[in-house]
């Protein structure tokens, strides 16, 4: 719904409210590394008060020459029956203003962590791509956000780094994410909004107290403030110090992560980081808890929550030497354990699971199998595994398509053993072992690529092929 009808332009105002565009542009001045004038500035606009109020303290600052331009960009959701209302408002204030507005429409996919999440994962991306090069996007976050994100957080169970709360500051695609009025209480920005006639929307779900942030908001933080008064502005100071000791730590995880993380390209397609946990159970037990967090978030999963973090250790980190534990972070994401790494499993990467198919491999040196592709070349790599492979086509097969009873004997190797111990026997990780394409001559196994070269298919070095996979 649409609440308080008032509203004057930008150069009919003149308030000796002490939030003021000068403030403002402090704040901006001592945030960015350029001058402000040259800085591309886009304000999150929802039509809310906060926004609303920050695009008026900049539409201020516009008019009076101390920036050169300023756009605003507005999210529509679709939640609400007002959705279209509220699209049409913020459009109607920019026009008044003479502020480009951009109104991007969100279709919402829940991922397993419910209906906010989505919604903010979908704003934040529209964010992202709004941000010019170089350029700054602001959000309208105040302290009292701030007092009830820190208490959200804890309820929910999070380290150190979630205490600290919303940062003031932080990347966001080709550039920056500000949020200048962070350290300005509510009531504040409101009467800002009420001395300058402003209108702004009233948005029905705020009263909705399904939703976490709502129910911390209508209930739990006026009862709070009624026994403790300032207790807000208390928890935000907290949560700043805790940031400023957090940097501190932050640099030594970094450090520490740096020192735990291995790569193995022959078990996960590009460069994807693996933890050593030789080396992480190095540590002491805070230090490891904060790496392998740093480490998820590194890969763009979602920070585990303290039970997530735990389960993590006693069902995959200290799992029994013999086990082969999975534990599934996310929708996409599932972690595991091989050969002392710690290794997180993608599921949007895609195995070709194929069936036995003819490979002509002097027309067709590469053959795509989804996410990864077998190559024939020139042999250059001197590791003992050049191929002579026979003037003709070959098949593929993968494991499936083996008897298990089958034993195969592998040039410089002792002994015939089937394809599970031969497979064993290199550390195959068991996520790749039933997509590995097999090249067969007949019902002769030729090779495994990049793994071994079988009996009579071995050729001296210089003189052979290379099979990768």
């Amino acid at each position: 719904m649409i609440a308080k009808t008032m509203a004057k332009t930008s150069a009919e105002i003149t308030s000796c409210h002490p939030l003021s565009s000068e403030w403002v542009l402090d704040q901006l001045s001592s945030s960015l590394q350029l001058p402000v004038s040259e800085c591309p500035l886009t304000v999150a606009f929802s039509g809310g008060v906060d926004s609303t109020v920050l695009l008026h303290l900049l539409a201020c600052l516009r008019d009076r020459g101390d920036i050169a331009e300023v756009c605003a960009v507005h999210v529509h959701h679709g939640l609400s029956r007002y959705a279209d209302q509220w699209a049409e408002h913020c459009q109607s204030v920019c026009e008044q203003w003479q502020i480009p507005l951009t109104i991007a429409r969100v279709s919402l996919e829940n991922g397993g962590y419910g209906l906010e999440q989505a919604a903010r994962d979908a704003r934040y991306q529209v964010f992202s791509n709004a941000v010019e090069e170089g350029g700054c996007l602001l959000q309208g976050h105040h302290r009292d956000d701030q007092a009830e994100t820190v208490l959200l957080r804890l309820f929910r169970g999070t380290g150190v780094d979630g205490v600290r709360g919303i940062p003031e500051k932080r990347s966001l695609g080709n550039g920056l994410l500000l949020r200048p009025l962070l350290n300005v209480a509510r009531s504040s920005i409101e009467d800002y909004a009420r001395a300058n006639n402003l209108r702004f929307i009233e948005d029905d779900s705020n009263t909705d107290e399904r939703f976490s942030r709502n129910f911390l908001r209508q209930r739990l933080m006026p009862m709070v403030e009624e026994r403790w008064p300032g207790a807000s502005e208390r928890l935000v100071e907290f949560a700043r110090e805790v940031g400023q000791m957090n940097q501190t730590v932050q640099q030594q995880t970094a450090e520490q992560l740096a020192a735990c993380i291995d790569y193995r390209p022959q078990w996960l397609p590009g460069q994807q980081p693996l933890i050593n946990l030789t080396t992480l159970q190095s540590l002491d037990v805070s230090s490891r808890r904060r790496v392998v967090r740093q480490w998820l978030k590194l890969q763009g999963i979602q920070p585990p929550s303290r039970e997530t973090l735990e389960q993590t250790f006693d069902e995959v980190i200290e799992a029994r030497i013999d086990a082969e534990p999975l534990l599934k972070v996310s929708t996409r994401f599932t972690l595991t354990r091989y050969q002392q790494m710690l290794v997180v499993l993608d599921e949007e990467v895609n195995l070709l699971a194929f069936e036995p198919m003819i490979w002509d491999w002097q027309k067709e040196p590469i053959v795509v199998l989804g996410d990864r592709s077998l190559i024939c070349s020139a042999e250059q790599e001197h590791n003992g595994s050049a191929i002579r492979l026979p003037q003709k086509t070959l098949l593929l097969k993968r494991r499936c398509h083996i008897s298990g009873d089958e034993k195969f004997a592998i040039a410089g190797r002792r002994g015939r053993k089937t394809l599970k111990k031969w497979l064993q026997d290199y550390n195959v990780p068991p996520w790749l072992r039933e997509y590995l394409p097999l090249v067969f001559d007949g019902d002769q196994m030729v090779a495994a690529p990049g793994l071994w070269v079988c009996d009579g298919y071995y050729a001296n070095e210089g003189d052979g092929l290379a099979l990768h996979w």
